[in-house]
């Protein structure tokens, strides 16, 4: 094969990294990727969603700031070190700090050159995607949320509303909702589970195919971020989640991926396209200092106990910060979408060991921390009744139908 030929095919290949949650909270931001950064560097486009706002501005929300603290921008200078192209702002912790942060943080993100998407000033904002251009293709992002407090979520700006929010709209995230119902299962005996049922919002699925359609016209590929799903249960998929991937598949979504569980969740296979439900946690540190100690974190800290069997580690020193959870919730991946000839050839990924320090560790297929990550991927996919099946080659898992 000539050289003029090798070129031309490196530049009809191109991959994209993807991660889950991110938070940092740290004295040295820097140290929270040093282990993967070499990986997030090499993809052509990295991707990632981040549980908060990063801003010296703004006032603490109506339900508290229940992540790290936006006002401390020690964190943010871990984004653009680490490489990341694409950051998903719809978390249900975007707004914690209310409107000024939020903007404030997209503003510093698109001044260090990266791409945020699923937030903005108002509804039209917050549903624009991040079209980027690597080697003649094109790669379009979308990002919704499904789990924020309702006043988190973005308003229209258009002309006609009847309220104060008529000119420029309200700032927040772009939604995907869904309705819940709890069904007794047995009426006559008070107190005994209920059965838990789900449907997406159809004015939010609408908007969201309408989204997918429209980019899909200018967009070789399409990718969409959905922060949603069933927090810290292990395998559960909730009723409205495939509804809304197999919408987006259909209206031509090429890939969904998935977050906010701060676990790994299964994998589908559908049309040939590949839902990630959750990629889990990537970096979500915790701070063991004052902010530990608040009530809300302490109430927090039972739940976890308490509800989800879930304990969080404890710091090794008085003022550091902590890796957040224990067990599976340690499990993560880097998601490797391979894209040749303006489609998606492959999807694997790469595992990830989160350490003692918060730090994302990629550990091989043949290292056995990296066994227990297959093992604990694939057995979570077989509990949810999904299709995907995983095959090793070299230092990446091979997602299949």
């Amino acid at each position: 094969m000539t050289k003029t030929v090798v070129d031309q095919v490196k530049r009809s290949m191109l991959t994209i990294a993807a991660v889950g949650d991110v938070r940092i909270y740290r004295e040295e931001p820097e140290t929270t990727f040093v282990h993967v950064r070499d990986i997030i560097q090499r993809a052509d486009i990295a991707f990632c969603q981040s549980e908060s706002s990063y801003s010296d501005k703004g006032s603490m929300g109506s339900s508290g700031p229940r992540g790290a603290s936006p006002r401390d921008l020690r964190g943010y200078p871990a984004f653009a070190a680490a490489g990341f192209d694409v950051v998903s702002m719809a978390s249900n912790h975007t707004m914690d700090w209310g409107r000024d942060a939020l903007l404030d943080c997209i503003d510093r993100l698109r001044r260090d050159g990266m791409h945020p998407i699923g937030a903005g000033k108002n509804i039209e904002e917050a549903r624009q995607p991040a079209v980027l251009e690597r080697g003649g293709t094109r790669i379009a992002f979308l990002g919704y949320c499904s789990v924020a407090p309702k006043g988190y979520y973005a308003v229209s700006g258009r002309a006609g509303m009847a309220s104060d929010y008529a000119v420029s709209g309200r700032a927040g995230i772009a939604p995907m909702r869904a309705i819940t119902h709890y069904e007794p299962l047995e009426e006559d005996q008070p107190g005994t589970p209920c059965e838990i049922m789900t449907w997406p919002l159809q004015r939010d699925l609408d908007a969201l195919v309408e989204d997918v359609r429209r980019v899909r016209q200018e967009a070789d590929v399409v990718a969409v971020s959905l922060h949603w799903g069933v927090h810290h249960i292990r395998a559960m998929i909730a009723d409205y989640q495939p509804v809304v991937a197999h919408a987006a598949i259909d209206a031509g979504a090429d890939i969904i991926i998935g977050h906010h569980p701060h676990i790994l969740k299964g994998v589908e296979i559908y049309r040939g396209k590949v839902i990630l439900y959750s990629v889990g946690n990537f970096a979500m540190d915790q701070s063991s200092g004052r902010a530990s100690d608040m009530p809300w974190r302490r109430t927090w800290k039972r739940i976890l106990k308490e509800l989800y069997r879930v304990q969080m580690d404890e710091p090794e020193a008085v003022g550091d910060t902590i890796g957040g959870y224990q067990d599976d919730r340690k499990y993560s991946m880097i998601a490797k979408i391979t894209v040749e000839n303006k489609k998606i050839q492959r999807v694997s990924y790469i595992p990830v060991k989160i350490n003692k320090r918060g730090q994302p560790e990629p550990v091989s297929p043949s290292d056995p921390r990296g066994q227990e990550v297959m093992r604990y991927l694939e057995d979570v996919t077989r509990e949810a009744n999904l299709n995907a099946t995983y095959r090793v080659d070299g230092e990446e898992v091979v997602i299949e139908g």
